[in-house]
């Protein structure tokens, strides 16, 4: 059975990794050339999410340093099936914005979540059909009124761009949705370029590369980092910082969060605590097959970057998480947790090792510097389920359902990708402790 997973398991390497990227791109040119259609970005809107507006604001920077023929598509919310935390979503999305425009030189106005009726009125709008450069203009111009709730310059934008019909918004918006799907998405905010899919903020690096190696450019850098001095002291909390992550051995990036996390909270002698929590599957939040292999090959696209081994893996769904939740548990007791979570992690995700077996978990904790005898004498042990429903209980108290998440002061951010906000802020509250 190891044996038969540890095959598997390199076989889904050789999926995630150049062979297959270059099977896709091949499988895209082929596309292509029997369409006739000439090489695109597209991008996927949606008018009532706040990530899809700093998007907006980068696909018009990447028309202007790229020649790149520009596509774009209104959406509407992620279906529930892939949407498993519906109200906290929109309350998250205009936090994690309101951070990011202040790290990176993008705008974002919002202070809430936006208004349905303005975002009904904004969609009637998006809905006519207009060039792919007017369109982006009027998203941006709807956008901004929309995010800062100015209702006076809606009506003035509206009677612009002009609109169509309240009822002509569902079932265009739907159809929009369905075709999403059919590439082999499930959200907005996205842009879709050489058979590769990329989330603006996020995963603009790869897209910049892909744009100037394609367009024999060079890379245009068009979203950087605000000045420093833009991002001056400011102190996370009164009391002493302690960071809590929130992560599940089932989550790629909970493990790329904690391979790095260590070397951002050093400088600072910032304490770490480990929150395992189940996976979101077992706690009756939805990840269809769509969602789950666009992140496994996002993981992977990631840790390549940042040189972290991934790729051979071992699903530990079930007995697995089981064992690793139960030895966690007490590890942590033991002031182990990292040790163990980082080996288990490698072994899960990087190694093919099934942790639903005593054999691999054997050399898990081991490798972790722990004993096996006493390791195994936890798995079982009902405390270990009982302490990641509390921490699932309290993720949820900050807003927060996904993993990795992370709580340092008032800090709160969701996913692998907010370790360098992380970073700049206790960067910030350094500077702002020694200036007191």
């Amino acid at each position: 059975m190891i044996i038969a997973k540890r095959l598997k398991g390199k076989a889904i390497a050789t999926w995630l990794g150049p062979t297959g990227d270059a099977a896709r791109r091949a499988v895209a040119k082929v596309r292509q050339k029997i369409t006739s259609t000439p090489t695109k970005l597209t991008f996927y809107y949606d008018v009532s999410d706040p990530w899809s507006f700093l998007a907006a604001q980068v696909v018009e920077r990447l028309a202007k340093a790229y020649p790149v023929d520009i596509e774009i598509i209104v959406v509407t919310p992620p279906a529930s099936d892939v949407d498993p935390a519906p109200t906290m979503r929109p309350k998250h999305a205009v936090r994690d914005c309101q951070q990011l425009a202040a790290y990176w030189d993008l705008e974002f106005p919002g202070k809430k979540e936006a208004d349905s009726g303005t975002v009904r009125d904004v969609g009637s709008a998006l809905i006519k059909k207009r060039p792919p450069a007017e369109q982006l203009q009027a998203i941006l111009e709807l956008g901004a009124a929309l995010w800062a709730n100015d209702k006076k310059k809606i009506i003035t934008l509206l009677g612009t761009w002009g609109s169509e019909s309240h009822g002509e918004i569902l079932p265009i918006l739907n159809t929009a949705y369905s075709e999403l799907r059919k590439a082999g998405h499930y959200q907005g905010a996205m842009i879709h370029y050489g058979g590769e899919w990329y989330g603006a903020i996020d995963r603009l690096p790869f897209l910049e590369a892909a744009l100037a190696k394609d367009f024999g450019r060079d890379v245009a850098h068009v979203v950087a980092t605000r000045p420093q001095a833009e991002r001056g002291a400011e102190r996370l909390s009164e009391k002493p910082l302690v960071c809590d992550l929130w992560f599940s051995f089932r989550s790629p990036f909970s493990y790329l969060a904690l391979e790095q996390i260590e070397s951002v909270l050093a400088p600072y002698e910032i304490p770490l605590v480990l929150r395992q929590v189940a996976p979101m599957v077992t706690r009756g939040l939805a990840v269809p097959g769509v969602k789950r292999m666009y992140l496994v090959r996002d993981a992977k696209r990631e840790a390549d970057r940042l040189g972290i081994s991934f790729g051979q893996l071992c699903d530990p769904l079930g007995k697995g998480v089981d064992n690793c939740l139960a030895v966690m548990h007490w590890a942590n007791a033991r002031g182990a947790g990292l040790a163990f979570a980082k080996s288990a992690m490698r072994g899960i995700w990087s190694e093919a090792r099934d942790v639903g077996e005593y054999v691999d978990l054997r050399f898990i904790v081991e490798r972790a510097g722990l004993p096996w005898d006493e390791a195994r004498a936890a798995i079982g042990a009902p405390e270990a389920t009982k302490a990641a429903s509390v921490n699932a209980a309290d993720l949820a108290v900050i807003g927060l359902w996904g993993v990795p998440s992370f709580r340092v002061g008032d800090f709160v951010a969701w996913g692998q990708d907010r370790l360098p906000l992380l970073a700049d802020r206790l960067r910030r509250h350094a500077l702002a402790v020694s200036a007191a």
